[in-house]
Order: C-alpha cells, then structure tokens, then sequence
C-alpha cells in the first residue's frame, strides 16, 4: 500500500463564494432569503405609503407613523418562520392580535400626555415581560409571541405618543401589517418541498462519487483517506435544515419526508460502512480486488441513473457478488480478511435493496421493520407546560417557563429602576436587551448575551461609521438599514452573533434617520446594551436559575434503558419484540437543546458536554438500529444451533455493556465477555467451509462486528454520564480505549 500523501493546503475561497455556500447548507431552497427580501419589499411599501399618509391627511407624524408600519412588518414577517401560507396566515393573526391589544392599551395611557402616564408606561413594561416570557409554556410559538410584544413596547416607549398619536399608530400598524401580509403570502415563493427533494438528490450523487473513489483505490491498491466521508457529514445538515423547512410547510406530509430521508441516511450509513469492510494488508494471492470494486461501480452507477432499469447490469452486478461471496470462503486469505469479505457481502446486499427499493420495508421510517401503523402516526403537538411540576424530590415546583419569566420581571424592574433613579438616558435598550438575551436556561442566556453584546459592539461600529461616511445620504443609509434588517432574518437562526450586529447596525442608523440621533446616543446604545445584557445573565444565574442539564442527563438513562429494552427483545430471544424506531425521534427532539446545554458548563454546572452526549447517544441507535435488522434476518434464516451459540455470546456481552452504563454492573463486567465472543469469532470462521452456512455466515459477521462496535458509544456515554467533573479527554478516551481481556 502506498503511503497517504501529505494534506495540500486548500486555497480560502472568495468571500461571497463562501457566502453561497453557507445559504446553501443553512437556507435549502432560499427559504429564509425569500422572507428576508419579503421584509426588504414591504419595507420600501410601507415606509413610502406610511410617508404619504402622514402628509396626505396631515398628522404631523412623517416618521412616526411609517417607524410603526415598518414595525408592524418586522413583527409579521420576522417573528413568523418559513411554512405553508395558511400556517403563516394564522401566525401572523396571532401576532397582530397580540401587538394590536398592546397598542390599544398604550392609546389609553397616552404617555405623551403627563409625566404620570410616562411612568404608567414605563412600569407597564415589568409585567408585560412576565407575561411575555411566561407564553414561552407553549413553545417557539408562545416565544415569538412574546418576543413581538416587547418589540411593539418598545417602540412605543420610544416614541411616547398622545392618545391621538397612539390612535393613528395604530392604524399605522394596521397599514404595515396588511403590507406585509400582502407581500408574503403572495403565491411567488419557493417550494421547502422541492428543496428538500433537492437536496437528498445531492446527497445521492455524493454517495455515487464516494463509491466511485472507493472502487478506485481497491482497485488500484490505493489507500481510502478516512476523511473521504466529510462531503456525506457535511451534506447531512443540509438534508436536516431542508426537511424541517419540508415539514414545516406540508406537516401532513412528514411521514413520506421522514420516509424520503431515511432512504438516503441508510445510503450514506451503509456506503461509509462498506469503507470499513475493505481488508487491509491482505496478499494479493486471491483477486478479492476486482469483484468488490466492481460492486461498487455498480451501486454508484444506478444511483446516478436511479430510474433506469439495466437486466444486463444487474447480471453483472450479481456475478461480482457471487465471486465475491467465493473469494469470501477462500482458505488461502487470512481470517481477518475473511472476515471483512463476509461483511462487505451484506453491506452490497443492503446497498442494493435500498437503492433499487426492492423491499418496501427499506423504504419506511428508519430502522425497519416496524408496525405498518406507526409510519402514519405524527407525533401530538406539545402541549403546554403547567405552572407546577415535580422535582426531583417530588415536590412541586415552578415550572421552568415561568420561573424565567420571574426572572425576566425581575431584571426589567432593575433596568426600569435604572431609568427612573439615575435617568439612564435609553433604558428602553436595556430593557429590551434584557427580553432578548434572557433564554431558557442559565445556559442559554449566556450564549445570547455573549453573542448579543459582542455583535452590537459590531453593528455600532458599523453604523458609527456609515453616519460619518453617508452623512446627509438619508435614502442610501436606509437601505443599508433596509439590507441589515435583512441579513438578521437570513442569520438569526444559525448565527445569532452576526443577526445581532445586524439589528445593532439598523438600529443606530434608523434612529438618526427618525430623530437624529448622534454619536453619543449610538455610544449609549452599546454601554446601555451591556447593562441590560448583564442584568439579564446576573438575574438569570442567581434568581430561580434553570440548568436543563439537571433534567437531561435522567432523560439519557431513560433512553438507554429503551435501548436496552429493545435490544433483549429481539431474536434469539423469543416473544415480542420492539422497534427502536420511536427512539431515533425522541434523540432528535434532545439534540434540538444542544444549543442551550453545551453553554452551562461555563458556571461548572453541566453534567458534562450535552452536545456530545446526544451525538453519541444517536450513533448507538444508529448501530442498534443496523442490529435490529439483522436480528431479524437471522431469524429468518433459521441458523444452526452452533451460530445461535455465536450470537448468545456478543448479545450478552452487549447487554451487559448497557447495564455498566446504566450503574448496575462494575465497570470491568463487559470485559470479562470477550472470551467468550473471541471465541465465537473463531467459531465462525471455523464453519466457513461448511456450504449449508455459507448463506448465514455474513449475517453473523455482521452482527459480531455490530457488537463490537456498539461497545464505543456505550463506553463514552458512561464516562460522559459520570457525576464526577466531566472531562472530554476522558470521554475521548474511554471510547477509544481498547477492551480489556479478563483475567
């Protein structure tokens, strides 16, 4: 074999060529670019019919009155996610009915009408944010909600209108809103479906290129670089941004888009396996080499052509697998080889029913089989959490939605007391800080504050210098509010620090437009930004904290024991068995709080890295799934009683890894099976001379290597799952760390 050659450096790309890319991984289909010129376009409508209002019917209010129809299509298009029309309508009625009822309060008050009605306004803000907060019980929905009235509160503090204004601002809201309504569900936009259609297309022909590599250097002698896989990684993140947009927009759909997905994660699954069946340092005194790289062409030549049926290729494919198979029994290879033979067998066998969907089961919800019932079932929309839960004591307690929205009325009392005691200029930033960087959890608070504070730093600076630059350039400094507002939409979801230097950036330059604000006011915006960024993780670390990694880690274990449930219950073992399918969606919904549970091991808290946990959680579930399917080929297949023996033997010794993880045996009890398993490894090879097996044999080479492989993720799991400091080396460690032989 030749020696792998040294990495070339890879020239860095131009920047809007990266730029490109990152939409393409982030935003399939140009989803949120699509809402974010929507938000450009009603933009330019309402501030141009808002200018002309004000100065056709002579209200005195020629920025006020398009400032709040602007608003109102921020609020509508901003807080309302990519979906269907109808599902977008119906956001959109909930977020006008909310801003709607805040304006008709604020017309009651009329702050500009006294000093009295000033302070009313100003303390009104500590129990809308409580209840702002508290609508976070009904999930992102109840969220965004929350996070529109703050903003519409926000402006209205800003602009401290009369009763007559506040009137005429909400019809200025009525105004945008309609603009944006008009504009965004308009019938010109992107279809989330086609992307996601789209993207497993991609995923399809970077498989077909990755078999092709792979034929290519069994081929020609060639080593397979480990990191030929990363095109399959990477595009993996753009196949799960597009099947939420997919499923966000037809939810009725979801079981054929969890279907469509599936089939090409088992693609990719079973192709970067058949990587790891290609015997290394094997003599060339038997041709393996030619049957199993033309194997491979084939797999990759009918996923280029998918649609097309070839006779005379699959006969060419079935001679290379039959030579294959008799090179596999070969006693002229070493037994690893043999061994690794037998693997690649099943693997093409795999590969070939999922590409060519003989099996109708291939095709359902991943792993099959399962009940026909559950491909149809979706999962019962959240329901909203109670005031009180129980604790770990079982006591009750308050609920975590509500214990942040004590937090948020806390830390807005604090910047509202700012403003009052020492006349903080604009305390409203401050407090609006305070509602967006408070999140759900200590962790989550701390990335939004970290994020929010070093990207408005950025956007004042930004802005500071585009006012010295464009100074008189009204229109040309609104559109780069215009373009700012924007790029928030674009990036708000995957990158926060840069959606904030983006607000930050529109709104130091949509002030100076609307009242001229200056240096010092923009310099305010960034010290009076810290404070309420500080307030909010002070408040949020010692008042009420919420660390979900309290709750996480028990949510693990209890994953591990369905996992172990599931295992025990497949074949050999008689009686009814379970699907782990169901699990691959309950990991999913965890790994949505990655972003959040990583960050609390900042204050020493976390059980230790959450992010990892989840992600070696789902590889376990991946093999298990891969298990499952074999178990019940085995079963079919009716095997002799030596292999049955075989299997008992790394069934027992996977059983016993998960109750190591689960703390119901020493650490040393799964080692102490390895014998035993060398053994039947041994064994195996030992029967591969007897014809009647030969068709059993790589079903039982599959499920031996399966169980070694298992071992890994379980191995890390119970390092990460330690209530002692939780150390990544350590969990790197004992994953890698080979098994022990017993004494």
């Amino acid at each position: 074999m030749e020696p792998l050659a040294p990495p070339r450096h890879r020239p860095r790309e131009p920047f809007a060529r990266r730029v490109k890319h990152w939409l393409a991984d982030h935003d399939p289909g140009g989803i949120d670019t699509t809402r974010a010129l929507a938000l450009g376009i009603s933009f330019v409508i309402v501030i141009a019919t808002g200018y002309a209002t004000s100065v056709g019917f002579r209200l005195g209010m020629d920025t006020t009155f398009p400032m709040m129809a602007g608003c109102a299509a921020l609020v509508m298009i901003s807080f309302n996610p990519g979906a269907s029309a109808a599902a977008e309508g119906r956001t959109m009625l909930r977020l006008f009915g909310v801003s709607v009822a805040f304006l008709v309060l604020l017309t009651a008050i009329g702050p500009g009408n006294g000093t009295a009605n000033d302070m009313v306004q100003k303390l009104l803000l500590i129990p809308l944010s409580f209840i702002a907060l508290a609508l976070r019980r009904s999930g992102m929905d109840g969220q965004r909600l929350g996070l529109a009235l703050i903003v519409v509160a926000t402006v209205g503090t800003i602009i401290r209108p009369t009763r007559m204004e506040a009137a005429m601002l909400l019809l200025a809201f009525c105004q945008g809103a309609l603009v944006a309504a008009a504009v965004r569900l308009s019938p010109w936009r992107p279809s989330a479906v086609n992307a996601f259609v789209d993207t497993t297309l991609d995923m399809q022909s970077a498989v077909a290129t990755y078999l092709r590599e792979l034929s290519a250097a069994v081929r020609d002698n060639h080593p397979f670089p480990p990191d030929a896989s990363e095109v399959l990684e990477h595009l993996r993140g753009r196949v799960w941004n597009a099947l939420a947009n997919a499923i966000a927009e037809d939810p009725a759909a979801q079981p054929d888009f969890e279907q469509l997905r599936v089939r090409f994660y088992r693609l990719r699954v079973a192709v970067q396996l058949l990587a790891g069946c290609v015997p290394q340092k094997t003599p060339d005194t038997v041709d393996w080499r030619q049957p199993f790289a033309a194997a491979a062409d084939h797999i990759a030549r009918r996923l280029e052509a998918v649609d097309v049926s070839d006779v005379h290729a699959e006969e060419r494919f079935e001679r290379a697998v039959a030579q294959l198979r008799l090179v596999a029994f070969s006693p002229d290879l070493p037994g690893e080889a043999r061994f690794a033979l037998l693997r690649a067998l099943t693997a093409f066998d795999r590969l070939s029913m999922v590409v060519t969907g003989i099996a109708a089961a291939e095709m359902a919800p991943f792993p099959p089989p399962h009940p026909d019932d559950e491909q149809d079932a979706l999962p019962p929309p959240p329901r909203a959490i109670p005031l009180f839960v129980k604790g770990p004591d079982g006591r009750q307690i308050l609920s975590a939605p509500y214990r942040v929205a004590c937090q948020g009325a806390m830390a807005t009392a604090i910047t509202t007391a700012f403003d009052l005691l020492v006349h903080l200029d604009h305390a409203y930033w401050a407090t609006m800080t305070v509602m967006f960087v408070i999140g759900n959890s200590v962790g989550e608070t701390y990335m939004r504050v970290r994020y929010r504070t070093v990207g408005t730093l950025i956007g004042v600076a930004l802005g500071f210098g585009l006012f010295l630059a464009l100074e008189g350039q009204i229109w040309v400094m609104a559109g780069f509010c215009m373009l700012a507002q924007m790029i928030a939409v674009v990036t708000q979801k995957d990158r926060y620090d840069i959606a904030s230097a983006a607000v930050g950036l529109s709104v130091v330059l949509g002030l100076h437009i609307i009242s001229g604000l200056g240096p010092e006011g923009m310099v305010a915006r960034v010290y009076e930004t810290a404070i309420g960024a500080a307030v909010a993780l002070a408040v949020s670390f010692i008042v009420l904290p919420v660390y979900l990694t309290d709750q996480v880690r028990p949510e693990v274990r209890a994953l591990l024991r369905r996992c172990r449930a599931a295992f025990a219950s497949w074949w050999p073992h008689p009686g009814e068995t379970t699907s782990v399918a169901a699990l691959v969606r309950d990991v999913r919904s965890l790994g949505l709080r990655l972003p959040n549970l990583g960050a609390e091991q900042v204050f020493g808290h976390s059980a230790g890295d959450v992010a990892n946990i989840v992600s070696t959680l789902d590889v376990l579930i991946t093999y298990l799934a891969l298990m499952e399917d074999v178990a019940h080929r085995l079963a079919a297949a009716n095997p002799s009683e030596q292999l049955v023996t075989v299997v008992e033997a790394a069934r027992s010794r996977t059983l016993t890894a998960f109750e190591v993880v689960l703390g119901e045996a020493g650490a040393g009890s799964a080692d102490a099976a390895n014998p035993a398993v060398a053994a039947a490894v041994s064994t195996v090879l030992g029967l591969a001379d007897d014809a009647k097996l030969r068709e059993t044999l790589p079903l039982v080479a599959d499920y031996l290597a399966y169980s070694e492989a298992l071992l890994r993720p379980l191995r890390e799991l119970n390092a990460g799952l330690r209530d002692k400091p939780w150390r990544k080396e350590d969990m790197i460690a004992a994953g890698a760390a080979p098994a022990t032989p017993a004494p």
